[in-house]
């Protein structure tokens, strides 16, 4: 189709243009590309652009004056301050060619596309992106959830360890984060990531809020988004996942040749399981003790009430008891380390001394950690697991 000058195309699935044109101010001539997202493909001239897919025609430049500005000031360090839909992460591809050496740090667990969901991760781009996706990862953190609620502490511990290592690196950076800034435990999550970071500038969405005012905040105008659903959000996860597992193999694990990390799966002591089994008046394979936990394994998905948990605890005097099935851990998702952070994985089996993995990663795994999703078809559930 023959697009006007001064008109911008919002587009998703396979694009081809021809013509003067601007992908998220990377200017173009003749330029094919994919995305999952819409893109805005503003025409400096008369463009013939080609879509397989969505798309909408807008009579205007897309990007805001705001973002330009932006560019110019003066920050090394920036950090995204918004809700859901706003344009924070096409702000942040939007810089990225703007500047061409950049680096971005992407804590958008539910949405990551640097890493992938569930996981954060920096990597570092020239230019030339029609989206955070297109920047390779150059380290990563498995945080194995999709949100930060109630994992706070995790993390942040991911924040400050890839925010030690990239603060090292010269050039600019950009900070992407996640849409959950309503209500006081979203604040303060915000603003220990903040304080890690501690910003050059902040790039806010949301005007210039009262307990931002100790820091230079630099207010953005919303980006022309389209908003999506929870339906397309997820269907967004599913397509970055099965990208990650492109030419996924099996690979066998021993486990007394890598760390078991975030669980506390054989970690304890095996202890009889007869008088447990009796109580649960199901089939337990084992049960294990630490210093201050329960784990019983069960061969089947059994629903436990509060007044027994409560009696094994004082019992068995632990805090915590987790009560699982072996089949909670067949395609649970796991993430695989060397010596960075290499991607993550789907376990297929699990024993004492082994484990099956289907994964894409190459090269040599030393340390595992278990997630908190798993896997049925295209369905993401949560589980319970050590």
């Amino acid at each position: 189709m023959r697009v006007g000058k001064g008109k911008t195309v919002l587009a998703r699935g396979r694009i081809n243009v021809k013509g003067d044109a601007e992908v998220l101010g990377y200017r173009v001539e003749e330029y094919s590309f994919e995305s999952r997202k819409y893109t805005p493909i503003f025409c400096r001239e008369e463009c013939e652009i080609g879509v397989d897919g969505d798309y909408t025609i807008v009579e205007k430049d897309t990007i805001p004056h705001t973002w330009k500005k932006l560019v110019e000031e003066d920050w090394d360090t920036l950090f995204i301050y918004g809700g859901t839909d706003k344009g924070k992460s096409t702000l942040a591809a939007f810089l990225v060619n703007k500047i061409c050496d950049c680096y971005v740090l992407d804590l958008d667990i539910g949405q990551s596309d640097i890493a992938h969901p569930a996981a954060m991760g920096y990597g570092y781009s020239e230019g030339g992106i029609t989206a955070r996706s297109d920047i390779k990862m150059v380290n990563g953190f498995f945080v194995g959830v999709l949100s930060p609620t109630g994992r706070e502490a995790r993390c942040l511990r991911g924040v400050e360890k890839l925010w030690r290592e990239l603060r090292k690196n010269s050039g600019r950076k950009v900070v992407d984060t996640t849409g959950w800034i309503r209500g006081k435990r979203a604040r303060e999550y915000k603003l220990a990531k903040i304080e890690i970071i501690q910003p050059d500038v902040i790039a806010s969405f949301e005007g210039k809020p009262h307990f931002l005012e100790d820091y230079e905040v630099f207010e953005v105008e919303k980006g022309c988004v389209v908003e999506r659903d929870r339906w397309e959000r997820v269907k967004a996860r599913i397509e970055s996942y099965k990208s990650w597992l492109e030419s996924a193999e099996i690979v066998e694990v021993k486990l007394s040749d890598v760390k078991l990390e975030n669980t506390n799966f054989m970690r304890g002591k095996k202890i009889a399981k007869d008088f447990i089994q009796d109580i649960l008046e199901r089939e337990v394979v084992f049960v294990e003790r630490g210093d201050d936990f329960l784990n019983i394994c069960t061969a089947e998905r059994v629903s436990v009430s509060p007044d027994i948990i409560k009696a094994l605890k004082e019992l068995y005097n632990v805090c915590d008891i987790c009560i699982f099935s072996t089949n909670d851990f067949v395609d649970l998702m796991i993430g695989l380390y060397g010596e960075k952070y290499l991607g993550f994985g789907l376990i297929k089996e699990i024993s004492e001394d082994k484990i099956s993995i289907l994964t894409s990663v190459k090269g040599r795994i030393k340390r595992i950690e278990l997630g908190e999703i798993k896997f049925d078809g295209e369905k993401e559930y949560i589980v319970n697991i050590p």
